[in-house]
């Protein structure tokens, strides 16, 4: 149910969100103070920020191309907090905001999201501990098949839910008696779905890796990995994954590397009751330059083989990626793996020119806001599963970075089915069968001045599955002009139309949005 007009109104969302900046803002002119030296605390910072943005649309509900649209007014008021940390003890990055979105000629109740993307690092013991810490919150898509779906968050598809996902992975390294080094490893993973069951899933694992001092740098080695894990989900049953396995790495010279390992797995994901195999794998790297890397590895599995392939290059203003991956997943967001995000693409060009990665982070959202692009679009939001999948995937993409001019393309594809034939969950695997999603997606973004820029994107999203009884299709174009007023003041103006259509409803919406944003 959506949240009532009193719980997120205009006024008392609009008190919730002055008292949140303004802590933030006090929090924030603190931390840019000088400490006791004189120096200047770049090692961490915290900008908070506050966007106002609205949007005019003409098809708020999605209604079928035959039926009267919903045309509405929406507001959105969204403040928001970054933080940037790059010091001995903690390495990471954290971005936050609370959308309160507002609704106007129209009978839908106002409402509020959240978005948060962090990750970091806190080293500890001469770094020989270390803890990684990762938390995302967004909107998902609950179904690939959905009655209608569309690219926006601001308007009422009722397939989105909240999807929050934590993972804290501890580990410690060292060296046994100067004959090996080992790395002991623990990881914890929560995915949580508001209002639903499906979806939310807990893992723990723990593993341990021995290998002969020098690591991959010597010509001959030697391996022992070994791992235990155990998953759950809102609707499935509890499944268990152990291995050990001994290996072999061969170094010839700097630019190639080669390993193969061999042992036993016990797993239940195609059985009752943990079944014993054997399984073993072989990895190949080659790096002829730091611009250039390819990495494949296949393992033989008894509930299904698994591989990677993945083959990036970049040059001073340009990267290119290619993957193709088949894993097994747990309970949770399907089709992540295969999404490439503007983020992604242009982190790997700003390498070159950055090695540190948190003052890459900075420099890759100024260039992306600078150009106009969103730097967590997606091609494809994929869909929720409530039990253990096997997923095989293709990703390409390419991004050329002009002197004013920025070009991104995106190809992805994925085929989804259930691994474990004892659930009985109900997702869209449980309904539908094997899921297929495709995408494409091209952007071209173009600096007028050194302030201002437009952007344009095209976007095409396919779903179907095995026997062709569902599809669905959505085209959408969006047009973006981004300038700045001063250092610390942007605003945005776009346009945007979606088609939509699959076998329950066909809609077309268009909309006009804008969007002032301060930070602090």
């Amino acid at each position: 149910m959506s949240p009532s007009k009193s719980e997120f109104g205009p006024f008392h969302l609009l008190t919730r969100l002055a008292r949140a900046v303004c802590l933030i803002g006090i929090a924030g002119t603190a931390c840019a103070q000088s400490d006791g030296g004189g120096n200047d605390r770049r090692s961490f910072s915290i900008q908070p920020s506050l966007s106002v943005s609205t949007t005019a649309t003409d098809n708020l509900r999605l209604d079928d191309v035959n039926a009267g649209k919903d045309k509405a007014v929406v507001g959105i008021l969204s403040p928001g907090l970054s933080l940037r940390a790059n010091t001995g003890l903690l390495r990471g990055s954290l971005d936050y905001a609370m959308d309160g979105l507002m609704y106007y000629k129209t009978s839908y109740g106002d409402r509020a999201q959240h978005r948060l993307s962090s990750q970091g690092t806190v080293a500890l013991w001469d770094g020989r501990f270390a803890v990684d810490m990762r938390a995302t919150l967004g909107q998902q898509a609950q179904s690939a098949f959905g009655v209608a779906q569309s690219g926006s968050t601001s308007l009422t598809e009722t397939n989105r839910s909240q999807l929050a996902t934590l993972t804290i992975s501890p580990r410690l390294m060292g060296q046994l008696g100067g004959i090996a080094s080992y790395q002991l490893n623990a990881t914890g993973t929560e995915n949580r779905v508001k209002d639903s069951v499906v979806g939310d899933s807990k893992s723990a694992q723990i593993g341990l890796h021995l290998s002969g001092l020098g690591g991959s740098q010597r010509l001959l080695n030697w391996n022992l990995t070994g791992q235990a894990q155990r998953q759950t989900g809102g609707q499935t049953r509890r499944l268990t994954t152990e291995y050990a396995l001994l290996g072999l790495s061969y170094r010839p010279d700097v630019d190639w590397s080669f390993q193969a390992q061999a042992g036993a797995e016990r797993t239940n994901f195609v059985t009752i009751d943990p079944v014993t195999s054997s399984t073993y794998t072989v990895a190949m790297d080659w790096t002829p330059s730091p611009r250039t890397q390819l990495n494949a590895d296949w393992r033989k599995h008894s509930y299904g083989n698994s591989h990677t392939l993945s083959f990036t290059h970049r040059m001073a203003r340009s990267s290119w990626r290619f993957t193709d991956t088949q894993a097994v997943n747990g309970p949770g967001a399907v089709g992540a793996s295969a999404r490439q995000t503007n983020y992604a693409l242009y982190d790997a060009i700003f390498t070159a020119l950055e090695a540190d990665p948190v003052k890459r982070d900075l420099l890759v959202r100024a260039y992306l806001q600078a150009v106009g692009l969103n730097a967590d679009a997606i091609s494809n939001e994929g869909f929720l599963a409530a039990s253990a999948t096997m997923t095989r995937a293709q990703s390409a993409a390419f991004s050329l970075m002009g002197l004013r001019s920025t070009v991104t393309v995106s190809i992805n594809q994925s085929k989804t089915r259930r691994l474990d034939p004892l659930s009985q969950a109900t997702d869209d695997l449980g309904r539908f069968g094997n899921v297929r999603l495709r995408s494409a997606s091209l952007s071209l973004a173009h600096k007028l001045t050194t302030s201002n820029s437009i952007s344009l994107t095209l976007a095409d999203q396919r779903n179907d599955n095995a026997s062709g009884s569902q599809s669905s299709d959505l085209k959408s174009l969006l047009g973006n002009f981004t300038g700045r007023l001063n250092q610390r003041l942007s605003y945005s103006l776009g346009l945007r139309h979606s088609r939509f259509n699959s076998n329950l409803r066909a809609y077309r919406e268009n909309a006009a949005t804008a969007t002032l944003t301060q930070q602090f």
